[in-house]
């Protein structure tokens, strides 16, 4: 019993490549799937064959697709290996496991009554100040203010 005198298909020299170029050994790879998945058929998938009985191993679409996740392979990337099917669970798992967008911290005046709003921004007005100073102005303002809250939140000793 010997290697297959064909070389494993492109899918798996890609994955083999990625893994080596991250520095991951199949086994630290397999480890970090999201599905339960061994080191050694990781390395069958990537030989394109096993070693006790000679016969070709090419990867289940979905596993190809959960071995590309893992690795960051993105399904542009895959494609160009020709696994369709395999391009398309991928393109669902990067859907699915994308993380949500975050949360934009809201406007410290958002709370506040839009005639409160209006005297401050009137007070900016009082003197002519660009776009650039108000927005300096208040973020000072800001930072005078949480600083004395922090002082405030301090035990006193």
């Amino acid at each position: 019993m010997g290697a297959p005198a064909t070389p494993p298909p492109p899918e798996a020299t890609l994955v083999r490549l990625v893994r080596e170029a991250a520095g991951l050994s199949p086994e630290t790879a397999a480890a970090r799937m999201d599905i339960k998945f061994s080191g050694s058929r990781w390395r069958q998938i990537e030989r394109g064959w096993r070693k006790d009985s000679d016969t070709p191993v090419m990867a289940p679409d979905a596993t190809l697709a959960h071995m590309s996740f893992t690795l960051g392979i993105s399904s542009e990337r895959l494609a160009e290996t020709g696994r369709d099917k395999a391009v398309e669970i991928l393109r669902e798992l990067e859907r699915s496991k994308a993380p949500a967008p975050e949360e934009p911290e809201p406007s410290p005046l958002a709370d506040l009554e839009e005639w409160q709003q209006k005297v401050i921004l009137n007070a900016l007005d009082e003197k002519p100040r660009s776009a650039r100073e108000k927005a300096l102005l208040l973020r000072t303002l800001a930072a005078k203010i949480e600083a004395q809250a922090a002082e405030q939140e301090q035990p006193s000793e």
